[in-house]
């Protein structure tokens, strides 16, 4: 990536791994992200098929993604976010007990017949997605997905995704604070409670 954007200024790669990353943090600041899109990312992600439709609607992205006509998903998982109560979540394996039950008596084990029966398959079924981004989109996927206005359970990738970058690619996420979206795991909670016990 740097290399990328020294040939636009013909200017001298740094010799240092910090010399590189405060240019490409430079280049960020100002708003010269399109430089950044020369590198990219790749996730495995274990979600539900709702969640797997608003994460494909990113189009600068790549994806592959388990799919229900090819894989017999007679006993299929469900994922749920944080926010359902343990009275919910009884409640939806019950309901996701009998489509599973509807799937399996339209024939869902055999190949011939998933295109029918995955019709029973309920949004909380659970799906492996593999997602790749450049680093440019990645940062307005956790622009968009980090807010408090989206949907709680890509709220908890997009999370996930930041910690990750925070952690292996931090000049990339420099303006993003993993403590400013406490609110997502309720962690600010949670750090209360362990502060009351010290």
């Amino acid at each position: 990536m740097e290399q990328a954007a020294r040939l636009c200024y013909r200017s001298k790669r740094s010799e240092t791994r910090e010399g590189r990353e405060k240019f490409l943090k430079n280049l960020i600041d100002v708003g010269h992200e399109s430089i950044i899109e020369h590198g990219s990312l790749s996730f495995l992600i274990t979600t539900d098929r709702a969640c797997a439709n608003q994460i494909v609607r990113h189009r600068l992205a790549s994806y592959s993604q388990e799919s229900t006509r090819y894989v017999d998903l007679s006993d299929f998982d469900i994922v749920l976010d944080q926010t359902y109560t343990e009275e919910e979540r009884e409640r939806k394996k019950r309901a996701c007990g009998s489509l599973a039950q509807v799937y399996k008596k339209m024939g869902g084990d055999k190949k011939s017949n998933r295109d029918k029966a995955r019709g029973a398959l309920p949004q909380c079924t659970a799906t492996r997605l593999y997602m790749t981004m450049n680093f440019r989109e990645l940062r307005h996927f956790l622009k968009l997905r980090l807010d408090k206005a989206a949907h709680q359970s890509i709220r908890e990738i997009a999370y996930q995704i930041l910690k990750i970058m925070k952690e292996e690619y931090p000049v990339f996420v420099f303006d993003f604070d993993l403590a400013d979206y406490g609110d997502i795991y309720n962690l600010e909670i949670k750090e209360d409670m362990l502060a009351e016990n010290d």
